[in-house]
């Protein structure tokens, strides 16, 4: 089974500060920081990915297990999502 893709919510604004990402999201007058991973994990969602894809592309970038890649990202995409910063990309919608 194919996992959900996401994206990046159009209600979140963010600005690049070196390597690391800060994001506030509008709605919820929130700022969050983004570094390592997450700021990695971040800019691969310019375009919707997959958890799949996320993780093939976090493998050859970090030293990283695939299954523990997978554990990981598969909580920063909830985490994420629940705080409102990303979006689940709906089921038969074009993804770009």
């Amino acid at each position: 089974m194919t996992s959900p893709m996401y994206k990046r919510s159009t209600d979140t604004m963010f600005c690049e500060v070196g390597s690391d990402i800060i994001a506030l999201n509008v709605d919820r007058g929130r700022c969050y920081g983004m570094e390592n991973v997450s700021a990695t994990v971040w800019n691969l969602l310019t375009e919707p990915a997959n958890l799949e894809q996320i993780c093939d592309r976090l493998i050859q970038i970090y030293d990283v297990e695939p299954q523990a890649c997978r554990s990981e990202i598969e909580q920063l995409m909830v985490n994420m999502q629940n705080e409102g910063l990303v979006e689940i990309v709906p089921t038969g919608s074009d993804a770009s």
